[in-house]
């Protein structure tokens, strides 16, 4: 009797779920195999690239211009390392469009072009995000390092946000593609990179070797809720203090009057500034990963 009352509460509880989650949306496009589901018990709706586990991107469907995930709310502490206000800024990597149009609200004056590769991205991001094209924020078809090369404006604040399949494609993690990404950089400009959790990313410490060889400065936010990073870099000539982050983060959300409190972002992902003595293998476009695991098993024999 008690395991068919088990079994039967077992059996309510999945009929639960799926219930409360639906699929919108699902396609194999060219590059990726993308999915768009609701969840109405959390309010939110995603988009997922084949990792049904890992958003890709979403919004709070009764606020949609709010930034519904942790990671999102992560990317602006790289304003904070800004001197002014950006005027140009780069996002490689489209996603539900999120950081885009919330950076489009606040920043009307700013040009921001995105790039993203796979156009079935844009369109999901159309139909289900409420994102769209004006005059001062465009979307570039195309492979993020393949414009990042061939770029002619340079670029107040780049973000690096594109993932595919769990994962960012390899060619833009490389010291030479930041390289490039530096490049294009203004001389106080700002990269952000959005990365995976140690625990996701089994390249994360090469990630961080990589950074701290193309750029003077690297900083690093921690979520407390996903485990993500922020990774901020600048070639600036002066490193920020911490208490320097901090009071920089509550003068622009005071300026802003955001529904982000930006200083409690910075203040519990809690910037800090990686150590030099990493001991991994600096990512170069030479150095695949099957290159790095072979190495790493070679040197524990």
């Amino acid at each position: 009797m008690c395991r068919k009352v088990v079994f039967f509460l077992c059996f309510l509880l999945l009929q639960s779920a799926s219930a409360a989650e639906r699929v919108l949306y699902e396609k194999n496009s060219l590059y990726q195999y993308i999915v768009v589901s609701e969840d109405s018990r959390e309010g939110i709706r995603y988009v997922h690239n084949n990792e049904r586990n890992l958003p890709q991107g979403g919004m709070r469907i009764s606020a949609p211009d709010q930034l519904a995930f942790e990671y999102y709310r992560m990317s602006l502490t790289g304003l904070i390392f800004l001197d002014t206000e950006p005027m140009d800024i780069l996002v490689i990597g489209l996603g539900a469009g999120a950081i885009p149009r919330y950076l489009n609200r606040y920043y009307p004056n700013a040009a921001i072009d995105i790039v993203e590769i796979d156009p079935e991205m844009l369109q999901v991001a159309q139909t289900y995000f409420f994102f769209r094209e004006n005059a001062m924020m465009r979307v570039h078809i195309n492979d993020g390092r393949i414009f990042v090369k061939r770029a002619k404006k340079k670029y107040d604040l780049v973000l690096l946000d594109a993932y595919r399949n769990g994962s960012i494609p390899f060619h833009l993690t490389t010291k030479e593609f930041l390289s490039e990404v530096k490049k294009i950089l203004k001389p106080n400009g700002v990269v952000v990179s959005n990365i995976l959790s140690e625990r996701m990313n089994q390249f994360h410490d090469s990630m961080i070797v990589t950074y701290q060889d193309a750029f003077q400065h690297l900083y690093l936010f921690n979520g407390k809720e996903s485990g993500n990073y922020a990774f901020i870099a600048t070639e600036q000539k002066r490193g920020k203090g911490y208490r320097d982050v901090l009071e920089k983060a509550k003068r622009i959300t005071a300026g802003k009057r955001w529904d982000v409190d930006l200083s409690l972002i910075a203040e519990e992902c809690s910037c800090r500034y990686p150590s030099k003595e990493i001991q991994a293998d600096i990512l170069t476009d030479d150095f695949a990963p099957v290159d790095i695991l072979r190495n790493r098993r070679s040197k524990s024999q």
